[in-house]
């Protein structure tokens, strides 16, 4: 199996099946999808459904479970530990996969075999599928990452299944920020990181995101604090660093294009048209 693709859920049944639908249509890939639901009413009936709407065939496979967790990043440990395929990604449910996506990080991996992860860039859009901004991924820098922001989008994060062999899996003792965690782990380890420059992701900006709250901020500074000290004094420095490197590699410039996605109540994908996307993210303007 060339992918393994997880996706944690609760409570959100009708994104969760856009989800399922934008793995389930990649070509020219193998992937099995592992949902991992935390106890959702009705998840049984929606799985039989799902399965009427997308029956397994060959190269794609979907295994649905739904089982008490003790949060997020629990359920994804739990479906990685089910996972079988090459290369892993992980997919909230309401986040979705661009056509091809798979295909072309398949093909990265191939051309660049010593690479440990890939990024892929990610498009942000509102409830109605419009878009809000776009994010270009850079490779994180290890300072940065652990005591400013994490830059990337779990959306477009794809790694070897030897990196699971390595331990690498998520921390629970973070509900909100072992992505951060994790990937402060992988650089320290010099896990190789490179980027795709294509979007394959989408990330839904609902305005309940967990990664603005109180929470989120708490679980930041105890990363930033579990850094060296050097590190932490350096903070501004670092910052500037990131925005340069940003700016160099064309992470500000705007972008005009079409995508397509699912919305709901639709059986298949809709195309939308991006005229020159700005970077800008409102509400989030550290992260530049």
């Amino acid at each position: 199996m060339d992918f393994s693709i997880v996706t944690a859920s609760f409570r959100q049944l009708e994104l969760l099946g856009l989800c399922i639908s934008s793995v389930a249509d990649q070509e020219g890939v193998s992937v099995e999808h592992v949902i991992q639901d935390g106890g959702t009413p009705g998840f049984g009936e929606f799985a039989r459904e799902t399965g009427r709407s997308w029956p397994e065939r060959p190269g794609y496979s979907r295994l649905m479970e739904s089982e008490p967790d003790s949060g997020m990043y629990d359920g994804i440990n739990r479906a990685l530990k089910r996972t079988s395929g090459r290369i892993c990604g992980y997919l909230n449910s309401d986040e979705q996969y661009l056509p091809g996506a798979l295909a072309a990080v398949l093909r990265k991996f191939r051309e660049e075999p010593r690479l440990g992860v890939v990024l892929g860039d990610v498009v942000v859009i509102r409830p109605d599928g419009s878009p809000l901004c776009f994010r270009k991924m850079i490779k994180p820098h290890l300072p940065h990452t652990w005591t400013c922001h994490f830059s990337a989008l779990t959306a477009g994060i794809f790694f070897r299944r030897e990196l699971l062999e390595q331990g690498l899996f998520y921390d629970t003792s973070y509900r909100i920020a072992a992505d951060a965690e994790w990937f402060v782990r992988l650089l320290m380890m010099g896990i190789r990181v490179g980027t795709l420059d294509q979007a394959t992701s989408t990330f839904l900006e609902s305005g309940g995101n967990l990664g603005l709250g109180d929470k989120a901020r708490a679980e930041a500074d105890r990363l930033k604090r579990e850094a060296p000290g050097w590190m932490q004094w350096g903070r501004p420095l670092w910052v500037l660093l990131h925005r340069w490197r940003r700016l160099r590699q064309g992470a500000y410039r705007k972008r005009t294009f079409d995508y397509e996605i699912y919305l709901p109540g639709t059986s298949v994908r809709k195309k939308l048209h991006a005229d020159r996307l700005s970077s800008i993210w409102s509400g989030r303007v550290w992260n530049y």
